[in-house]
């Protein structure tokens, strides 16, 4: 459907990895669509939160898609698996109780089908797009956006810039913190961003909140030293895990600053 200044959006519905995708695509107007950025929500969120201003959070995801619509940039906002629109595949459980439930295999899907999700989409993108120009993805992420937004940077070699907003590291601690029990947590640090510091493909801004319960500053620059890209930034943030406002144009500066 038509927005105003001439941007369009579409909700796009293709075979994802295990299961039907869902996802916005927003286009400005007399965009060429070359310059893609992929919006990746958190935990208990879903693709509307980049849409509708349901919480304070909200407004300012909102505020970033919007100022990368009028910078030119095209918007893909997908929900992630087991939220939004997926909340079925689930079972319409809170996905916070995956870990309170000691289900370790939806734990894992939640993040591995999602990263393979969006791949998908970018293979998408680049089959359908309408002209000839060479297409650029970018990732912002949130909280369990931004984890996922690691994952998929050392996996996939398309990307051209990575923010990731107050992105857990451990898996493992962050669902013991949840409710899942140790031996059943374990299993899931495979899959933690912090073994993925090396394999960073593209450049990473890293926003850090100096309170947040999920890691603690000293384990964000660990993760940032470890980081083999030389492109690459931290920003710290005297809060918790809700970043204040200036966060906003932090994030878009980590995807313009090419």
């Amino acid at each position: 459907n038509a927005l105003e200044n001439g941007t369009t959006r579409k909700k796009i519905v293709i075979d994802g990895f295990d299961s039907r995708l869902p996802f916005y695509y927003i286009k400005p107007s007399g965009n060429d669509s070359s310059k893609c950025v992929i919006l990746l929500h958190g935990i208990t969120q879903s693709k509307n939160s980049w849409v509708y201003p349901m919480t304070s959070l909200a407004e300012k995801y909102i505020r970033i898609k919007d100022s990368l619509l009028n910078r030119g940039y095209t918007v893909i906002i997908p929900d992630a698996k087991f939220h939004g629109e997926r909340s079925h595949e689930a079972d319409y459980i809170d996905p916070l109780l995956l870990a309170r439930n000691q289900d370790t295999q939806r734990s894992y899907n939640l993040f591995s089908s999602t990263v393979k999700d969006v791949r998908i989409i970018m293979d998408y993108i680049q089959v359908s797009q309408e002209n000839s120009s060479v297409l650029s993805f970018n990732v912002i992420g949130y909280s369990m956006g931004g984890m996922m937004a690691l994952q998929l940077n050392a996996v996939d070699e398309r990307l051209d810039r990575v923010v990731a907003c107050v992105a857990p590291l451990d898996m493992q601690n962050g669902w013991v913190q949840l409710g899942m029990k140790e031996e059943n947590a374990v299993k899931l640090n495979p899959i933690s961003p912090k073994r993925f510091a090396p394999l960073q493909n593209a450049p990473v801004t890293y926003l850090v909140a100096t309170n947040d319960d999920w890691y603690t500053k000293e384990e964000a620059e660990s993760f940032f030293d470890e980081i083999s890209q030389k492109d690459k930034t931290i920003l710290f943030y005297e809060s918790g895990h809700f970043l204040p406002e200036k966060f906003v144009e932090d994030a878009i500066e980590g995807i313009i600053n090419e």
